[in-house]
This record gives C-alpha cells, sequence and structure tokens, in this order.
C-alpha cells in the first residue's frame, strides 16, 4: 500500500484537508504502508514557500510521519509538482501524438459563449470541440495572430465511467456529462491539477487515493487521462466533506478553520487527532477519548459514513480540557509556559511552585491558554477589587468579615494554620454560613466570587500573601 496526501501551498492547512492528512496518516501506520508528502504547487501566483513550510510544521505537529516527500526525498521524485514539468511535458507529447489530445485556439470569451450556448439549448458540453480538427494551416494563422493555445483532451461522447470507491460504493459518470473536452494544460504552459495528478499519482506508483469528496467531480476526467496514458488506477476514497452546524460546508464563519490557530489557542495536537480521526465513525465501544495507538488499530476506511460529519466546537473543547487534565505537571507545564511567559514574568518562580498551580487549575482550563486568567491572581500580591467585590465587602455582612479577617491575620492565623482554619474561624466570630459566608472570604483573598477550592488557594498564595490581601481589603474604607 502506497498513499499520498497532496497540498497545494497556497495558505494554511484547513481543517478539512487536516483530516484526509490524518486519516491517510493512519492507514499508513496500521498497515505500515509509505505516505507520500507531495507538494502542488501549480498556482504560480497563490503558491509560496511560506505556506509550503506552514503546512508541513503542522503536519508535523499532528504527528503526521510522510516517508516520502520535498524535505526527506525518495525514490519517486521531485516531490513538488513545479519540479515536475519536463516529466509531464513528455506525457502531454505522447498525448497530443496519439490523436488523444490537441491543441485549442478558443480565447475566454468564445468558450464562455459557447458554454452560454449550450446552457440555453441543454447540452451538457460546455466545449464543442471547435478546434478538434484545425488543419495546420488554420493553426498557423490562428498563431499568427497572437493567439497562444491550451492544450485540451479529447472527450469520446457517451462513454460509462464507473468505479468502486471504498465509501461510496459503485460511482458512475458519462462522459456527455463531464462538460466536453477539457483543458489539460492551460495557454500559459502551466498544466492543470486534473491531468498531472494522474501522472504523479501513477509514476510515485500511489495504490490508494483518499480524499475529500468535494474531488468526486474530478474523478471521471482523471480516469480518463489515466485510460489514455495506460495507467494502472488506484483504489479511490471519497471522504464526505466536514460541516458546520447549521450543515453548510465548514468555513471561518464556523469558527476556527486552520490548524495552526489551534495551535496558537492552547489545542493539543493528540486531542486535535482523537476528535478529527473520529468525524464520521465511532469506536468498537462508542468511548470518544482513545490513544491514538487504539484508533490505528481500530480504524477502518469502510467503517466511515456515507454522510457529511458536524463539526462540533464545543465539544473539541471539552475532548482538550480532558487531555489537559490527563498530562503530567512537567510535561503540563512546558506546553503552557509559552502561553505564561507572554504575559507574566517567571523568573522568580520555581517550577515546583508552578507545576502545584498548574496543577490545581487545570480543571478549569480546557484550552492551554485559558491558564492566563485562571493564575493571574496567583502571579501578583496586589489586587483589584471590582465594584461588585467591593460593594460586596463594604455591605454590613461582608465588612464584618473583612474585619475579621484582618483580626484573624494579626492574631490566630499563621503560616502554620491559615489556609486551614481561615474559614472555620471567619464562621466561628461571625456566625456567617454558606454563601454569605464564603462570597466575602473568597472575594478577600482571589476578587472573586467563585473559583477553586480556598483553602488550597490560600496555601499556594502563602501566608504573606494572604495577609496582605487580608490588610487590602480592610483598607478599601480608607480610599
Amino acid at each position: 500500500m502506497r498513499l499520498r496526501f497532496a497540498p497545494s501551498p497556497t495558505g494554511f492547512l484547513h481543517i478539512g484537508n487536516a483530516r484526509t492528512a490524518i486519516i491517510n496518516n493512519l492507514l499508513s501506520q496500521k498497515h505500515n504502508a509509505s505516505l507520500v508528502l507531495r507538494i502542488e504547487d501549480t498556482d504560480m501566483e497563490r503558491s509560496s514557500k511560506e505556506s509550503e513550510d506552514s503546512i508541513m510544521k503542522d503536519l508535523s505537529w499532528l504527528g503526521i510521519q510522510w516517508t516520502e516527500g520535498p524535505d526527506c526525498g525518495g525514490d519517486y521524485g521531485p516531490y513538488r509538482q513545479s519540479e515536475r514539468f519536463d516529466i509531464y511535458k513528455e506525457y502531454t507529447e505522447k498525448l497530443l501524438s496519439e490523436g488523444k489530445a490537441y491543441y485549442c485556439y478558443c480565447s475566454a470569451e468564445e468558450t464562455e459563449q459557447m458554454r452560454k450556448e449550450a446552457q440555453a439549448s441543454g447540452r451538457n458540453e460546455t466545449y464543442n470541440g471547435n478546434c478538434r480538427n484545425l488543419t495546420s494551416e488554420q493553426k498557423t494563422r490562428l498563431e499568427q495572430e497572437g493567439r497562444k493555445p491550451t492544450i485540451r483532451f479529447h472527450v469520446n461522447p457517451d462513454k460509462d465511467i464507473s468505479f468502486n470507491d471504498t465509501i461510496k460504493g459503485s460511482v458512475s459518470f458519462n462522459s456527455s456529462n463531464i462538460g466536453g473536452d477539457f483543458i489539460i494544460v492551460r495557454s500559459d504552459g502551466i498544466p492543470v491539477y486534473n491531468y498531472i495528478v494522474v501522472i504523479d499519482d501513477a509514476l510515485m506508483k500511489i495504490s490508494h487515493v483518499i480524499r475529500g469528496e468535494d474531488h468526486l467531480s474530478n474523478t471521471p476526467k482523471q480516469l480518463l487521462i489515466s485510460q489514455a496514458l495506460g495507467f494502472d488506477t488506484p483504489e479511490y476514497a471519497h471522504l464526505p466533506l466536514v460541516m458546520g452546524e447549521d450543515k453548510k460546508k465548514l468555513s471561518k464563519r464556523h469558527g476556527i478553520t486552520s490548524v495552526n490557530l489551534y495551535r496558537e489557542e492552547g489545542y493539543l495536537p493528540e486531542a486535535l487527532v482523537n476528535y478529527i480521526s473520529m468525524l464520521g465513525w465511532a469506536s468498537d465501544d462508542e468511548e470518544e477519548i482513545l490513544p491514538i495507538s487504539e484508533i490505528i488499530k481500530q480504524f477502518e476506511l469502510t467503517k466511515i459514513g456515507a454522510s457529511s460529519a458536524v463539526f462540533d466546537f464545543k465539544k473539541l473543547r471539552w475532548m482538550n480540557g480532558n487531555y489537559i487534565r490527563s498530562t503530567e505537571g512537567a510535561k503540563l507545564l512546558k506546553l503552557m509556559y509559552p502561553f505564561l511567559s507572554k504575559e507574566y514574568d517567571l523568573k522568580s518562580y520555581s517550577d515546583g511552585w508552578l507545576i502545584a498551580v498548574i496543577t490545581f487549575l487545570t480543571p478549569y482550563c480546557e484550552l492551554l491558554s485559558d491558564i492566563n486568567t485562571q493564575i493571574s491572581h496567583f502571579l501578583s500580591d496586589d489586587i483589584v477589587y471590582t465594584d461588585e467585590i467591593k460593594e460586596l465587602l463594604l455591605s454590613e455582612d461582608g465588612w464584618k468579615i473583612v474585619e475579621t479577617t484582618k483580626e484573624l491575620f494579626d492574631s490566630k492565623l499563621t503560616s502554620d494554620n491559615f489556609y486551614s482554619d481561615y474559614i472555620n474561624l471567619v464562621k466561628e466570630k461571625t456566625g456567617a454560613k454558606g454563601k454569605n459566608l464564603f462570597m466575602p472570604c473568597r472575594s478577600i483573598m482571589t476578587g472573586s466570587i467563585h473559583g477553586p477550592d480556598l483553602a488550597e488557594t490560600m496555601k499556594l498564595y502563602d501566608f504573606g500573601k494572604c495577609k496582605i490581601r487580608a490588610n487590602t481589603a480592610y483598607n478599601l474604607k480608607q480610599v
């Protein structure tokens, strides 16, 4: 088995394309097969090395392991289409010499007029074969007019084109319904995707082509070219498209669609791969969170449903939170450090203390970047109370707790018992209970009425910081 992933370097890696790459990678790992990374960069205006590098970086981050490609070579290179033009030219000359392709001098305006006429008459052919039988004299005259020809593939009408798709089953097209003779080389000499992808797959000995179903309509053209060149046909599997919750093709209006943005937001690659891998199928026991090794073990193309899968952003966040909570402390600190260091100076804090804090806070983090909002009150002695918190603390009941807190930190609370005895001593002295006790106490220490366990929070603060905050709250009436 030989598989391939063939992105166009015209932008960032989209989730839909990432899914194709992930599924190809699952199969290559499952069957110990070769996975070819081929860069389809014939769109000279939009393709860039920056995009190629970005795509490869994202693929590596996702754990995609290709065995051949532009960065590592292989026996069937080059692996950039822009470096294979001499190869394509050889096959183009073969098709021309055998009468299976021909030069077309029709202008864009003329072909558009043909399309309109075909549409008006109910015909399926959008090109009428106008240049199919030009004489040498006619070609010379058209070239003298300054016309630069395209090269079209000769499509015989009313021919059945059938193949078996691993996901969709038996698929058939009629050659009269694919638009007539189609262009394989543009007037600037650049060959088009539908043509050269066939040559590349054949010469790179690709046995299985797994791609999105948006390529399904390209398949009959590719099969005709493959037959004309005498190539063996690979097995095809067209993956249903990934949709937004409105059942429309996933796009930016639905949320993040580029893999690089998921990385920058603080998603873990394991979570993203787990979620994307299982779009459209379920594990044997219907467990949703599985290690990649188990996904590889259970995955089969035939398990993927034929209908489109809906991308659930909330479910992905939930899954990512589960992966964060299952990550060991030292590794988690390493993952969160880049996010923390953007906002905080961490030089004065030990790794051990930071690990303890982030481990304590991970139940409240669905993204790695969430740690920045959760940890802020741990990394500063100072505290700023919102108007809402001030109103609570300056109320009659709230102020009793503020005064009691100040008194306790000046007397009974020490570095040995401040976090374990604080709440009980305040309750004993004020008689407050329930939210009338906990909300003011938490607000004094953290500046919020909600949050994780207060005693553990105070323990991680240390006695000095808690005493400073007791004084800060007490000084509210002095402001």
